[in-house]
């Protein structure tokens, strides 16, 4: 396991606990709501061989700081990715974001596109864009899950709330990461849980800003809900849904399958980009 640097980058009052490894061009991963940076440690260890790989903890989640009384702000995690980019080299990267981490990406793209190079966008829940009898089922779900962390804890509700995840591996995880995250669920549910499942991308910005990006979903994830607002949102983005191997949480359970996959579709977009730069300069 390589050991990577450590940095903090300070943003809107946040210390944001960074990891760096590798050299290249920069790709920035993004993780989704529980988790922290340890959720890519070997995957990131692999992309190193090619890449600047840097992963961190969202602000109010493990070994970052901020302000942990109020509700999370979408927007501000955009800028905190931003920051980061800006701050690990010449201001752009490839993001890829799983989970709430793809909502993050999906707002820096609407927001902030300068900053992206390509965006990979994994299973993103973003429930508001389904149809409206499904959106109003998830709708539910929410509220229940949130209703039972104010009522019976934030325990309850994450067991109820893993329940929803398709072929995700029920083992423990490794002790430091476990120990990490563990205090991570309790202000997820108060402050998170509803951002994130409550957010709508704005597709018309996106697709303004001209990002380059492809969304993705787990061959394991069968049509778990996460799978359906995937589809749903590279059909309104009109962008190229990639099949992945494996579920949910590939990325610490399955690094060298998540590796490869991101490797891949990063030298097919090479191909794509090197071929619209020819025919540019030959018109």
């Amino acid at each position: 396991m390589l050991i990577p640097t450590r940095e903090k980058v300070l943003n809107e009052g946040a210390e944001i606990y960074c990891e760096r490894r590798g050299n290249g061009s920069i790709i920035l991963l993004i993780h989704g709501g529980m988790e922290d940076a340890g959720y890519y440690s070997s995957a990131a260890d692999i992309l190193a061989d090619k890449f600047t790989v840097v992963s961190y903890d969202m602000r109010c989640n493990s070994r970052s700081s901020g302000d942990r009384s109020v509700d999370m702000n979408i927007a501000q995690q955009a800028r905190d990715a931003a920051s980061i980019i800006k701050a690990m080299g010449d201001g752009t990267a490839v993001v890829v974001g799983r989970s709430g981490g793809a909502i993050i990406g999906l707002e820096l793209a609407a927001t902030m596109p300068e900053v992206i190079d390509f965006l990979i966008v994994h299973e993103a829940p973003v429930i508001e864009m389904l149809p409206k009898g499904d959106a109003e089922k998830w709708r539910s779900f929410v509220y229940n899950i949130y209703t039972k962390s104010q009522r019976e804890g934030s325990h309850a509700a994450q067991t109820e709330f893993m329940a929803s995840l398709i072929n995700v591996p029920d083992s423990p995880f490794p002790t430091d990461l476990n120990d990490r995250i563990s205090g991570n669920v309790d202000f997820f549910f108060k402050h998170e849980f509803r951002a994130f499942f409550g957010y709508l991308p704005n597709i018309e910005s996106i697709r303004k800003n001209n990002v380059h990006l492809v969304t993705a979903t787990g061959r394991d994830s069968d049509n778990a809900y996460y799978v359906q607002t995937t589809r749903a949102l590279a059909a309104k983005l009109g962008c190229e849904n990639i099949e992945f191997p494996g579920h949910h949480d590939l990325s610490l359970w399955m690094p060298n399958e998540f590796a490869n996959a991101i490797q891949k579709m990063l030298k097919r977009f090479d191909t794509v980009r090197n071929e619209d730069n020819r025919t540019d300069a030959n018109s």
